[in-house]
């Protein structure tokens, strides 16, 4: 069974804590966390963009990875931008 790589853009509650929203993306369960970097977007403003591994044959998992990444205490909102096999 292969394994699907899903790109999130991250935005943090509040831009003094996106170190410490990077670090939360790791507590995750519904995917495997790969890599995340901080994406400056203009006037002191950062994005994260973060990889996670998913089974490739669940349908559920992008739902469920979605929804757990925006229950974080820390995240504002969470957006899949790419989504490519492994």
């Amino acid at each position: 069974m292969g394994k699907t790589v899903l790109i999130y853009k991250i935005n943090a509650k509040d831009m003094d804590k996106v170190d410490e929203t990077l670090e939360s993306l790791k507590s995750v369960r519904s995917g495997e966390f790969q890599d995340a970097k901080k994406i400056p977007i203009g006037f002191g403003v950062e994005v994260i963009k973060a990889a996670f591994t998913v089974p490739e044959k669940d349908d559920n998992v992008v739902e469920l990875l979605t929804k757990e990444l925006n229950a974080l205490p820390l995240v504002e909102d969470a957006e899949m931008q790419e989504m490519t096999l492994l």
